[in-house]
């Protein structure tokens, strides 16, 4: 026989294939100290020594516990964070069974370790406790042997039976040592029942071998392995299924017992016995393997000679069913991880997609020179403090762009503070800026910090400046050209650091002109001006922006799509966008949901608006822009907020969009 060590040696192989470590060990515990049994893939220094202190060890955590002992991370683990092999070994994650004995004694580990963190899962920990089992079978049977040996040397006075008696236990020992050696290590099903049966020939003599598997998801047992003489083609071929009620794998399911039948064309018939007949098999053996108290299948011999089996080849079968079961265990664990690793791997490929969708528009999608030409600005005036004022029609990106600059600023690991200047009452603007001392006004409970003092060291992103009213713009003139700022209703001025950038769909030169917007506000804030263009202007951006729109909706929803077609890319082309690339975004994502077998449904979408852009030829922006949004609030009833609200639908905020109405003269009719 093999020593144990090349037992361990095998196992921790298998561990480190399987859980795709860089180390595996068998370690005992002997007083203060532990000794490695077995390693593989240790580098050095641990790998020069075969004993370490136990107080040293990750070991003595699942030694004292008798539980597993989990580490993700150790750097962050008080538990081991100061251990010798955290600080000098550089063992980062580390995952350990107790090796312990029926009694309660743990005798050490079986663990794997990894350079670099590492989140364990379940399925690897049932690995891992598989694995120990089967060390522990070999300590088990390594000591009984040894045991045996002692008291047969001690009772050679004995009378000759009792020495065979001792010897025929200690040979079934070895056999299903053997057995187990031989299977545990299989994890294909087609390598695990060949492993099966030739350690079965070596054991019991059969004519015919089969593996019976439990398939609760149809009800029936299913044929998984088929050895010996048998016709070809088979009677009784790969994948056959036996139903429950009727049958000799039901019959043992269901009572949990073995099924020794000397002759199969007496007593109970079972389903499968005009079967085996037909084969040649005259006598039966089978017995259940068990999981956990549930019955997965059965292992059955068969022979052409009556009465072949008797109640000792029973017991010696279902010690060896123990041994199968834990090898199919560890085939299904095997084919779990496996499975679960292919379906990580493609979420993660389908993660990449999304994330480079996302990150792609964050960062401004395109690649028309008009884009280009903004994406320069974003560069050159992003590393500078420089107050920049980003311009375009709604639902260009203005956000984003500000965002991109930020990010690419010396002040991107600050705050980005956002004031929306036309979505706040004119009468509380002043306090959200610039804050407010307890009792400056009624309601003024407590004391306020405002937005630019929030925004110290950062980012100050006034939207739709254009709306801000008169009487504010003075007051920001003079925290742009001060840097300080003085709370409603306080004394004491406050220096501030902020980055302002300012962004409008305004025409705030004819602003200025028509004295709704300061002149020399407007040119504090037109230190560098970014005019973003209108996805009219660049259409040959709309596919790629289609792309990846129609990906982001399509992995939030989890609904799998197809491309888009040359057709439907024209179709988007051919059309205007008042709304520009918020429109677009509107109707791909209406689109993904239109969606139905992969093929994105766009006509829907996009006919009602085609045809009115097609209609409107030759007006002006503000009509077509005017046009549009009648004929949504016509379809909507004249509902302007809520979920089926034209607001929605536009992709604008209500208070927007009813600035909007407003300046273009459209009411709901009486």
């Amino acid at each position: 026989d093999s020593p144990p060590e090349e037992v361990f040696d095998r196992l921790t192989r298998l561990a480190t294939r399987v859980l795709r470590v860089p180390a595996a060990l068998v370690s005992l515990v002997d007083g203060k100290r532990q000794f490695f049994k077995s390693f593989f893939g240790l580098p050095e220094p641990w790998a020069s020594q075969r004993q370490t202190p136990l107080t040293h060890s990750f070991c003595k955590h699942a030694v004292a516990s008798g539980e597993p002992f989990v580490v993700s991370d150790a750097r962050l683990n008080p538990l081991v964070r100061d251990n010798l092999a955290v600080s000098e070994m550089g063992v980062i994650a580390y995952a350990g069974i107790p090796l312990t004995t029926a009694g309660g004694h743990t005798l050490g580990t079986f663990c794997v370790v990894d350079a670099k963190p590492r989140d364990w899962t379940e399925e690897e920990i049932e690995v891992l406790r598989c694995l120990a089992a089967s060390v522990m079978t070999e300590i088990g049977t390594r000591r009984l042997a040894e045991e045996l040996k002692s008291l047969s040397t001690d009772l050679q006075h004995l009378v000759d039976a009792r020495t065979s008696q001792l010897s025929r236990a200690e040979e079934r020992w070895r056999l299903l040592l053997r057995v187990n050696n031989a299977v545990v290590t299989c994890l294909d099903r087609e390598t695990l029942f060949k492993a099966i049966a030739d350690a079965l020939r070596d054991v019991i003599p059969f004519d015919r071998a089969a593996l019976v598997l439990d398939d609760p998801a149809e009800g029936v047992f299913k044929v998984m392995g088929v050895a010996g003489s048998v016709p070809s083609p088979p009677i009784i071929p790969l994948g056959t299924t036996w139903p429950r009620q009727g049958s000799r794998s039901g019959w043992i399911a269901d009572s949990g017992l073995p099924l020794l039948t000397p002759d199969l064309r007496e007593g109970t018939r079972f389903f499968e016995h005009e079967a085996l007949l037909r084969e040649g098999i005259h006598s039966a053996l089978s017995v259940p393997l068990s999981a956990k108290g549930a019955v997965i299948g059965t292992l059955n011999v068969g022979s052409r000679e009556v009465g072949r089996y008797a109640e000792q080849d029973c017991e010696l079968l279902l010690a060896i069913a123990d041994q199968v079961v834990f090898a199919i265990q560890n085939m299904f664990a095997y084919e779990e991880i496996g499975s679960l690793k292919s379906r990580l791997e493609q979420e993660n490929l389908y993660l990449k997609e999304e994330w480079r969708a996302e990150a792609a528009f964050a960062d401004v999608v395109g690649e028309s020179p008009a884009i280009q030409k903004v994406l320069e600005s974003i560069r050159m005036v992003a590393g500078t403090d420089s107050t920049v004022l980003v311009t375009g029609e709604t639902g260009t990106g203005k956000e984003l762009v500000v965002r991109a600059i930020h990010g690419l600023s010396g002040r991107k690991d600050k705050i980005l503070v956002k004031v929306n200047c036309a979505a706040l009452p004119s009468g509380v603007i002043e306090s959200e800026l610039f804050g407010h001392e307890k009792g400056a006004f009624t309601g003024a409970l407590a004391r306020r910090v405002g937005r630019f003092e929030l925004a110290h060291g950062g980012t100050l992103f006034l939207d739709e400046v254009g709306d801000l009213p008169l009487e504010l713009q003075a007051k920001l003139l003079r925290v742009l050209q001060e840097g300080e700022v003085e709370r409603v209703g306080g004394a004491r001025t406050q220096k501030v650091d902020v980055r302002v950038i300012a962004a409008t769909n305004v025409d705030l030169k004819n602003a200025v002109e028509e004295g709704r917007f300061r002149a020399d506000l407007f040119y504090r804030l037109n230190v560098f001006p970014i005019a973003i263009p209108p996805l009219r202007e660049r259409l040959e951006d709309v596919p790629r922006l289609a792309r990846h729109f129609a990906l982001i909706y399509a992995s939030k929803i989890g609904k799998p799509i197809g491309g888009i077609s040359e057709e439907e890319l024209s179709q988007l082309m051919a059309y205007a966008w008042p709304g520009n690339v918020r429109e677009l975004q509107n109707v791909m994502q209406r689109a993904v949901i239109r969606s139905t077998n992969r093929r994105l449904e766009l006509e829907d979408s996009l006919a009602a608006p085609i045809v009115g852009a097609r209609a409107k030829a030759g007006l002006s922006l503000e009509e077509v822009e005017r046009d549009h949004i009648l004929s949504v609030l016509e379809s909507v009833g004249w509902r302007v907020s809520g979920e089926k609200g034209a607001a929605k639908i536009l992709g604008l905020k209500r208070t927007t969009l009813e600035a909007r109405m407003s300046k273009l003269g459209i009411s709901r009719p009486s």
